[in-house]
């Protein structure tokens, strides 16, 4: 008994000592995996917050200063900050390990100044110096006279354009506007080298037409495997350049992509011939129509896996005077009837912008329009083909119409399947985007 007092004594002094005090806890006892966590969602939603927190003190310096530099701009726009930035860049390895993502803008090397010439070698110097970019974007002036083309720039430049898509972590390339002024071998050899995780590629208006067939190389020993493409198809360049990229001479191979956007499509056989390469591995196909001509449409009858369609057509096309739908129609018609089609997205314009000016271009009533041609597309994809397609969104673009009347007349002629569309409203003169589902 004595001991077991005792031990509750024992005990309730040590209850009654108060525990020492804990020191104060510092910003710089955090963890750096916490800090870098937050600084990590910072850099995606607040960089202001981001670039006060390298102020702190040197320790969040060197964790977040990174942060802040994983996408950078190489431009000659302001000849003084750009040399300024490139050179920082060039004493700074651990801010080049942390880019990645590079967007490089500059026009014709002919029409530059000498500090221009040496603006474009200190962004050489930066771009094979970046150990672990991801994705490169190269933008130039499309429509002008001072076009930067291939054929002009300097060793230096392209071979550390060369050098970063030789990069292990490379997986994005965007060409806008620049010129490749190079027949079909030299095509090959710009990307010889490139990485295979180089999966995604946009071209956008990059050939000057000279493709031609004297000069095809032998089918290369290693070709880049696609996974997503974007081209533009706008004038005869553009058509001889898809055709090129589907040889089997191209180094690219095309017959695994899943992803393929065309933009400002004039042609359709060019598209077609996209398709039909590419067959059941494509699932997703988005094409921006500026101009086809009557009855005519894209064969997607390979297309077997094909899961999300859109389509979006621009100002030729108005249902107040030349529908875009029976091609919509005459499209859809060529998908196999085991399609996995799921998803379908659709941009119309009502009416042609010039009938902004409603005191001499009155809107027109929404009884004036031909909504059987609605009913034409409800009777497509009513039927047993189109029955996995859950998803139909259709965006009217208008001036000034009663554009949610114009709505809910077309999905009355649709009939079951206008029941389940996703409107939207968007004038063309306005940003601002209205959502509606007609009851």
């Amino acid at each position: 008994m004595f001991r077991l007092r005792q031990t509750w004594l024992d005990l309730l002094q040590l209850l009654s000592v108060s525990p020492p005090p804990r020191p104060p806890l510092s910003i710089s006892a955090l963890p750096a995996e916490l800090l870098l966590a937050v600084f990590a969602s910072l850099a995606d939603d607040d960089a202001a917050a981001l670039r006060a927190c390298t102020l702190v003190c040197s320790e969040w310096r060197a964790l977040a200063q990174p942060r802040l530099f994983h996408e950078i701009v190489l431009s000659t726009a302001d000849m003084r900050k750009s040399l300024q930035f490139q050179q920082f860049m060039l004493s700074s390895p651990t801010i080049r390990a942390a880019v990645r993502a590079v967007t490089v803008h500059f026009p014709d090397l002919d029409s530059w100044a000498p500090d221009r010439r040496r603006a474009a070698n200190l962004m050489a110097d930066v771009l094979e110096l970046l150990p672990r970019p991801e994705r490169l974007r190269l933008y130039g002036a499309r429509f002008s006279d001072y076009r930067i083309r291939w054929s002009r720039l300097s060793n230096h430049l392209k071979n550390s354009i060369r050098t970063l898509l030789h990069r292990p972590s490379m997986t994005t390339l965007l060409i806008d506007g620049w010129v490749l002024d190079v027949n079909h071998p030299e095509f090959n050899t710009i990307f010889a080298d490139a990485s295979t995780s180089l999966t995604s590629i946009s071209l956008l208006d990059i050939s000057d037409g000279i493709w031609g067939v004297h000069d095809v190389p032998a089918v290369p020993s290693r070709r880049l495997t696609l996974d997503k493409l974007t081209v533009t198809n706008t004038f005869s360049k553009d058509v001889k350049f898809i055709e090129w990229l589907s040889r089997p001479e191209s180094i690219f191979d095309l017959e695994q992509l899943t992803s393929l956007h065309v933009v400002e499509s004039r042609d359709d056989a060019s598209v077609s011939l996209l398709t039909s390469l590419i067959g059941p591995s494509l699932e997703h196909l988005e094409v921006n129509i500026s101009y086809t001509p009557q009855d005519s449409s894209i064969g997607l009858s390979t297309c077997t896996g094909l899961r999300s369609l859109s389509l979006s057509f621009g100002v030729f096309y108005t249902e107040l005077y030349y529908s875009s739908l029976p091609w919509i129609c005459a499209t859809l018609d060529t998908l196999s009837p085991h399609n996995a089609l799921s998803s379908l997205s659709l941009s119309l314009y009502i009416t042609h912008p010039r009938n902004t000016n409603t005191r001499v271009f009155p809107p027109p009533p929404v009884g004036r329009f031909n909504y059987d041609r609605w009913a034409r597309l409800g009777a497509v994809l009513g039927g047993p083909k189109f029955a996995g397609l859950g998803d139909v969104r259709v965006q009217l673009v208008h001036h000034g119409i009663d554009a949610r009347g114009y709505s809910q007349m077309a999905a009355g002629r649709m009939g079951e399947v206008g029941e389940r569309v996703r409107w939207r409203f968007l004038r063309d003169d306005s940003p601002d985007v209205e959502e509606a589902t007609p009851t």
